[in-house]
């Protein structure tokens, strides 16, 4: 059975008021469609041009320093207009990009043509659906699996597609994302799903496709913004410099044992 959208309540309301597809992923295909052509501006742009530029990075940065060395076969479900597929492909990866929204993969595709990068491949797929060999090295969720219907659906999906000994990395939102304010004017305005998508939650379904071994780490802003702070510049002393630096390496060890609510979810097939 799948599971129900995060927002079951407001979203069969919309239903009954003939606002909502009977396409339970009716949203996610045409969000890209439905967001202007500013917004689509602006998702081309990722990563420099967006807010979380300095997130995007670091989170880049983490899965290169996760992953085997290029050229290892990467997946990336829920690719969305593509830059961290372009990033690693630009790195030597041999990289899919996978993704429900054609506007999506179209923005992708104008992306990696100037690039010419033939190790590089987007396609429309439903990544709860797909059926494909088990070839890949690394599958990654950035910001994508918290999107999905069924988790234990998609799961499946990765674990087929990884090569024995291959390695899923799940980088999502933990806990409080489905009710916070960007993702209730997501599910108000284009019907797509969010979800809260802890460390947790991500491994009990896990372990059902069949992962044995698993490893929950820091999310990377975490780890950057506890230690590398623009405050340390407000500091007054030497003294003051110390002490803040004092409460960095605090924050630091605390984010170790936050994992449980949010953090970096890497998981192998064995």
């Amino acid at each position: 059975m799948k599971n129900q959208h995060p927002n079951s309540a407001s979203v069969a309301a919309a239903r009954e008021a003939g606002e909502v597809s009977e396409d339970p992923k009716k949203g996610e295909r045409e969000y890209f469609a439905r967001i202007g052509e500013e917004g689509r501006r602006h998702a081309a742009s990722k990563p420099f041009g967006d807010e979380k530029c300095t997130q995007y990075l670091m989170n880049l940065t983490v899965l290169m320093a996760l992953m085997r060395d290029p050229p290892a076969r990467v997946l990336e479900f829920g690719c969305g207009t593509g830059w961290l597929s372009l990033s690693l492909a630009r790195r030597g990866y041999e990289v899919v990009g996978l993704d429900i929204s054609p506007d999506a993969i179209a923005i992708a595709e104008s992306l990696r043509a100037p690039l010419g990068l033939p190790n590089l491949s987007f396609r429309v797929a439903d990544y709860e659906q797909m059926h494909g060999g088990s070839a890949a090295d690394c599958v990654i969720f950035h910001d994508a699996l918290h999107h999905c219907e069924s988790e234990e659906a998609v799961l499946k999906v990765a674990y087929d597609s990884l090569a024995p000994q291959g390695m899923l990395v799940c980088i999502e939102p933990g806990d409080g994302h489905q009710h916070s304010a960007p993702s209730r004017h997501a599910v108000q305005q284009f019907g797509v799903h969010e979800k809260d998508m802890p460390p947790r939650k991500i491994i009990a379904f896990a372990r059902k496709a069949g992962f044995g071994r698993y490893l929950v780490l820091p999310w990377p802003w975490f780890l950057l913004h506890s230690t590398y702070r623009p405050g340390y510049g407000n500091a007054s002393s030497l003294a003051d410099v110390r002490g803040r630096k004092f409460l960095s390496f605090w924050r630091l060890v605390r984010s170790f044992f936050q994992t449980r609510a949010q953090g970096v979810v890497v998981l192998w097939k064995t």
